[in-house]
């Protein structure tokens, strides 16, 4: 993956989250917004190395649902929690 390229068809799933945690109502609505097939104002951001810099919550709903997303790439770098998008817990 290049910085500044965007990625389509990338399995959700597969993408490892930055965080700790993530919001019950942030997920809410990212779900509302994914039923309504609403689009994204800005894009899931993702280092290099698949670790995701913005979009938890999208990337959490979009794996429980089995679907791929597309992503922009950043050029940053940083260590993923651990965990799998979805493994975090909702608090």
């Amino acid at each position: 993956m290049v910085p500044g390229q965007v990625q389509q068809g990338v399995d959700a799933a597969q993408l490892l989250p930055s965080r700790d945690d993530l919001s019950r109502t942030r997920l809410a609505v990212q779900r509302q917004l994914s039923q309504a097939k609403s689009t994204r104002h800005t894009p899931i951001q993702v280092t290099a190395d698949g670790v995701i810099w913005d979009g938890h919550h999208a990337v959490r709903v979009a794996a429980e649902q089995g679907a791929t997303i597309e992503v922009l790439i950043v050029p940053a770098s940083m260590p993923p929690s651990g965990l799998t998008i979805l493994q975090l817990p909702v608090g």
